[in-house]
């Protein structure tokens, strides 16, 4: 396995975790070390581990068969749930994971135009497709961001930063060839960067003068920030949209969606071709109805105002030691950057403190907080998180800033 892993994100020097059990908001490592978890499987889990509803309604599930490769009413009733939590999902297509969705999402929004070329935001990340596997650059305007990543034949992909409308509108003035902006409504894959007040609605604004279609990412922000995630949260509806992660409940799931008269060019009703022996998983959607029968119910409950709590207190923390620690956060969703200023953009997270933060990370790992070990990933919490929790995670991180400020002193 190269590295040893399946994912590269997974690992980290001297070597990774490795796990074999979670309950509730807690996992356990193969030596029996039990860690609060913030990582909930990069976000899926906003139930927490093993959640009985869920785990109930997959064992009914699968004792009645677990794949078909035909049509089953699970996926008639999720569709009908995604399009009733997010206004701009009037068709809905699923797949299996994000990456699959915007390869998808893509094709049809070409197909759609016959525009070839795409915007996105610097330090935005839709999957490991080619053609958005770029940063920016000067001279060629954008550079791939791996080896062997290029976009199709006769296809540019224009980068932009976040948080910046003039820039973009600037862009699709001068060029003809662009179909689609697509974008994290929050950016989450640089840490947690948020949109600053009508930056999003701006946006909108542009890309219907231009006549380009807007497309939301909202893998990790749909129910993380509410129901109807970002769209609804900010009032704002795109023309196409992501989702994944939470919608399958911790099993492999996700979905592109959008205005009925782009998703009827998906075949078999249209031209646009697309396929999955996966797609739509009896298991992945029963957990996926599951978790979301417990979000109508409870909504956040009191994981957004812990959330809140936890970065306020993190914040705090920092001031004692005089540690300029930003700690951005909205819904579910909190990052750490060690920084002077607020983080407004993909630049300024490149430029904040990287070492540090990754050090903060390791300490709050070997205290007993399972956190992502790239300083550039964010942190979730989850439905049943306690404040005993939230206690101790804001206990390790005070100690790991206690070791960074007496080696800053």
């Amino acid at each position: 396995m190269p590295g040893g892993v399946s994912s590269p994100v997974r690992a980290f020097s001297p070597h990774p975790v490795y796990l074999t059990r979670g309950q509730g908001a807690y996992v356990w490592d193969a030596d029996g070390h039990r860690y609060v978890d913030l990582c909930l499987a990069y976000g899926p889990l906003i139930l927490g581990h093993a959640h009985p509803e869920v785990l109930d309604a997959v064992q009914e599930r699968i004792r009645r068969g677990w794949i078909f490769g035909a049509p089953v009413e699970e996926e008639i009733r999720l569709a009908r749930q995604v399009s009733r939590h997010h206004p701009s999902a009037e068709m809905v297509r699923f797949v299996s994971t994000g990456s699959e969705a915007v390869v998808s999402l893509l094709r049809l929004a070409r197909a759609y135009t016959g525009r070839p070329s795409v915007v996105k935001m610097d330090g935005g990340y839709h999957g490991s497709v080619d053609a958005l596997m770029v940063h920016p650059s000067r001279g060629t305007g954008v550079r791939p961001s791996s080896p062997g990543a290029a976009p199709p034949r006769g296809a540019r992909t224009y980068v932009v930063p976040f948080n910046d409308a003039d820039r973009l509108e600037g862009i699709l003035e001068a060029h003809d060839d662009i179909g689609l902006v697509l974008l994290e409504p929050v950016l989450g894959n640089i840490g947690t960067i948020l949109p600053e007040p009508g930056y999003l609605r701006r946006v909108r604004q542009v890309c219907s003068r231009y006549g380009v279609l807007l497309a939301f990412d909202e893998v990790i922000t749909s129910y993380r920030l509410g129901i109807g995630g970002a769209e609804r949260r900010f009032g704002v509806r795109p023309d196409l949209l992501v989702l994944g992660k939470v919608i399958g409940g911790g099993f492999p799931l996700a979905a592109y969606a959008g205005r009925r008269d782009i998703l009827s060019l998906v075949s078999p009703q249209g031209p646009v071709y697309q396929a999955g022996t996966f797609s739509g998983h009896p298991a992945s959607l029963t957990a996926g109805l599951a978790t979301l029968r417990v979000l109508e119910r409870e909504g956040l409950g009191g994981a957004e105002k812990q959330t809140h709590e936890l970065a306020r207190g993190l914040a705090e923390e920092a001031r004692r030691r005089n540690i300029p620690l930003q700690v951005p956060h909205i819904g579910t969703l909190l990052s750490l950057f060690i920084a002077s200023d607020p983080v407004r953009d993909a630049a300024a997270a490149r430029r904040s403190d990287l070492g540090a933060v990754r050090a903060l990370l390791r300490s709050c790992l070997q205290q007993g907080v399972y956190v992502p070990q790239s300083p550039q990933e964010t942190l979730f919490l989850s439905l049943v998180h306690t404040d005993a929790d939230i206690t101790r995670v804001r206990e390790c991180v005070a100690t790991a800033l206690g070791q960074q400020g007496k080696q800053r002193s």
